[in-house]
């Protein structure tokens, strides 16, 4: 599988909550870490955080699209937009991920937020 295939079937189990492919790309000593600071080590605590986000049927990734993408061998840079729903709030922002990869696994993601909304302040 291709490094971005390997990107791609993380964000394709949480559009659809099947914590089993997330975690067949992972490597057991992966480290995740969200963009407010939540950092989860290990397929086991990877896998109770999938499945409380997930666990009230209300909260939904509603999408989570690619927009550019740098992959080398050991490193994968993604930016994208993500549109969620959690604890009856809709949200959407922009992000970037910097992925390791360690053979053909996933072994660390780092997310990083940006303002969905953008404006230009010196434009009259």
């Amino acid at each position: 599988m291709q490094k971005i295939e390997l990107f791609q079937q993380t964000i394709d189990a949480w559009l659809t909550k099947d914590v089993k492919k997330l975690l067949t790309v992972l490597s057991e000593d992966v480290i995740y870490t969200e963009c407010f600071g939540a950092q989860y080590q290990g397929k086991a605590e990877i896998e109770k955080w999938f499945c409380q986000w997930n666990h009230p049927v209300e909260n939904k990734v509603k999408s989570w699209t690619v927009d550019k993408s740098y992959v080398d061998k050991e490193t994968g840079f993604f930016t994208w937009t993500f549109h969620y729903v959690y604890k009856g709030e809709e949200n959407i922002f922009d992000g970037l991920s910097l992925v390791k990869f360690s053979g053909n696994k996933i072994c660390e993601i780092q997310e990083f937020e940006q303002k969905h909304e953008k404006f230009r302040p010196f434009l009259k």
